[in-house]
């Protein structure tokens, strides 16, 4: 069996001056601490623009749906209803009829935050997915002559998820092909 004195001596340190002192490690504690608040706020940054980020992009995917149909259905029109419509005011009603034997009739409406497309040849659709709301809808008729028809569409978009809430207008100008000046 080995001395115990020697089996003492090897777990004791070499030189007793050497280690850390309190001061040190208060340093080091505060170095790491900083660093962490540093990280954890870097991780929330993140988290943030990716919301953000998420609420954009599904915001401008229901713009360019809900704008395309209004285009290309205003487009695809023979004559603007005016006396079903809305012009100028928000939230407008558009009603169009269609170019087809016998004509359809089309109209866009807001009911509840949402976009609605109306047609008398297939049941009402909903234009604008759960979670976009929204909040202006405006139509402008525009008379070029006698016979040529526009209209402007504009349209204001909401949606939010968690703390990012964001807000964007979209704008739309088409001429109905059937009334162009023959």
């Amino acid at each position: 069996m080995q001395n115990p004195e020697l089996q003492i001596k090897k777990y004791q340190r070499k030189n007793p001056d050497t280690g850390f002192t309190i001061i040190e490690i208060l340093v080091y504690l505060a170095i790491l601490a900083t660093l962490t608040v540093i990280a954890v706020n870097t991780l929330l940054l993140i988290q943030r623009s990716l919301g953000e980020i998420r609420v954009t992009r599904n915001l401008s995917a229901s713009a360019a749906v809900a704008m395309e149909r209004m285009i290309r259905v205003i487009r695809d029109a023979k004559a603007v209803d005016a006396g079903s419509s809305t012009f100028d005011v928000s939230p407008g009603i558009l009603t169009l009829s269609g170019s087809e034997t016998p004509a359809n009739i089309y109209r866009f409406s807001v009911s509840g935050g949402t976009l609605k497309f109306e047609s008398s040849a297939s049941p009402e659709t909903i234009l604008t997915p759960p979670g976009v709301v929204v909040e202006k809808l405006l139509f402008r008729m525009i008379t070029a002559n006698s016979t040529s028809q526009a209209v402007k569409v504009e349209l204001t978009l909401a949606s939010s998820s968690g703390r990012a809430t964001t807000t964007q207008n979209f704008y739309g100008t088409t001429v109905l092909r059937n009334s162009y000046a023959k």
